[in-house]
């Protein structure tokens, strides 16, 4: 990230840094010397679960600052669409908005997203204490800073322990397995625990996971990573149909066996609630999910969850465990706002400075993660819940042997692609995964050269980049 910055700097010469002890006063600083009119109102929109990380943090702002931090949000589903048309009309509706990092390409096309950089070297928001490499492939875009992490998204394998550490089930499990019952290393041993826990008749399924149309392409893309698979070849031809990408895609139907019978139309409320109730043995999903599996409330295996990294598979003679890192957000600065464009940018990293972010990790009913290295070692942090510890080291595990989302132009269309095609295989309409994947990789042939692909390729290769370097 010093890198970043440094390249940043001979980019605007000009630019000095304001000082003060923390991200959040030099913010708070900066907000007071562009003497803004009093009751200046900030419009900051999200999907309605993230948006919990501005809500815990609004009535402090407006306290320090005199100025008013609106909230806005709406289903999941919606919120692509609103900042599209937010986008296309060129309202200015939203000051700040949290974007999926993933859609950072489509958006940087339509003059959405304003370039931070100067800022960024102005006020310093503190990057480096984000955790590698989310503080550059989650900020940067086409050579510019346009992004301010929030959120450390990535996935974390849950399982009972109860289960796991009854000395009755590790009996029985090693007489029909022939090895100890411990959490997955390889997809191999994940199949054998998810079998060995499959009991209907007891209510009770050895895993669950998304397979609803629409975003069940991360836990294709894990795997086909974890088998030396890519997203595209080194001629930017898709490669999501190779060898790997197959048998990827087929031993993730097979997994359907072990989860329950209407698991196609399971996506993250379902899974959460599944697990929560004592319904699965194990389940693959977002850091922000432990936090809800803590809530006496509503969850019946409080005190009974372990944490670790997801599985990978043996490749060449080495354990090659592969993690989606998928979506996280950050905050973009809307280029048609109305309000000072610094300004704005001094809201959002007030936002996302470490005693703010705090205050949002540490609101178990949201779902930001932590994705800052003083917060991950933060005492208070890690005894938030029972086993807080274990949960935030699993975090930073799985992050450490992340795969990356497709940030590039065009995401939302490749993916759609690709969903259509896993669907129509999930539902055997397609009985053949070769020929699905096959169907799917034409279809990106052809938004690739839609887009240029020459400039597909050079972000592409920068992604990666940014990525493992």
């Amino acid at each position: 990230m010093k890198k970043l910055l440094m390249i940043c700097i001979s980019i605007v010469c000009c630019t000095f840094v304001v000082s003060a002890n923390t991200s959040s006063e030099r913010a708070i600083n900066g907000l007071k010397q562009l003497n803004l009119k009093p009751g200046t109102k900030f419009v900051i929109y999200a999907e309605d679960i993230t948006i919990k990380a501005a809500k815990v943090n609004a009535k402090e702002f407006n306290r320090l600052t005199g100025h008013e931090l609106i909230t806005k949000e709406s289903p999941f589903l919606d919120h692509r669409t609103k900042i599209l048309q937010d986008a296309m009309g060129k309202r200015g509706t939203y000051d700040i908005v949290f974007l999926m990092t993933s859609w950072m390409g489509d958006f940087y096309n339509t003059g959405y997203l304003t370039p931070l950089t100067k800022w960024v070297n102005k006020y310093d928001p503190e990057l480096d204490d984000m955790v590698a490499p989310f503080n550059k492939v989650w900020s940067s875009f086409a050579n510019d800073v346009y992004g301010l992490p929030t959120d450390g998204d990535t996935w974390i394998l849950y399982y009972r322990k109860d289960l796991f550490e009854d000395e009755n089930e590790q009996k029985k499990f090693k007489q029909k397995y022939g090895y100890n019952l411990l959490t997955p290393r390889t997809w191999g041993e994940f199949n054998d625990i998810a079998e060995f826990f499959t009991r209907p008749s007891e209510g009770l399924y050895g895993a669950t996971e998304w397979r609803v149309k629409g975003l069940t392409y991360p836990w294709f893309i894990q795997r086909l990573g974890s088998l030396g698979g890519n997203y595209f070849d080194k001629n930017m031809n898709a490669a999501i149909n190779s060898a790997e990408g197959v048998r990827g895609l087929k031993d993730l139907k097979h997994m359907n066996k072990f989860m329950s019978r209407d698991v196609l139309s399971y996506g993250y409320v379902e899974t959460l609630a599944a697990f929560s109730q004592g319904k699965a043995a194990m389940v693959i999903t977002w850091p922000a999910a432990g936090k809800n599996f803590v809530d006496v409330k509503g969850s019946k295996v409080v005190g009974k969850v372990g944490y670790t990294t997801v599985p990978g598979y043996i490749v060449n003679g080495k354990h090659n465990p592969k993690t989606m890192n998928f979506a996280g957000y950050s905050l973009v600065v809307n280029s048609k706002s109305k309000k000072p464009k610094e300004a704005v940018y001094l809201v959002a990293q007030w936002l996302v400075s470490k005693e703010q972010m705090k205050r949002a990790n540490m609101n178990l009913s949201g779902n930001t993660d932590v994705i800052r290295k003083s917060i991950f070692n933060d005492p208070e942090m890690r005894s938030i819940f029972e086993g807080a510890d274990k949960y935030l080291d699993a975090q930073m595990a799985n992050i450490a042997q992340g795969y990356p989302d497709l940030i590039i132009p065009g995401n939302g269309e490749y993916m759609q692609a690709l969903e259509i095609e896993i669907s129509r295989y999930m539902t055997d309409e397609i009985k053949s995964p070769k020929k699905a994947l096959d169907n799917a990789a034409k279809k990106w042939n052809k938004i690739t050269k839609k887009f240029g692909k020459e400039k597909q390729l050079k972000i592409y290769n920068a992604l990666l980049d940014s990525y493992y370097n």
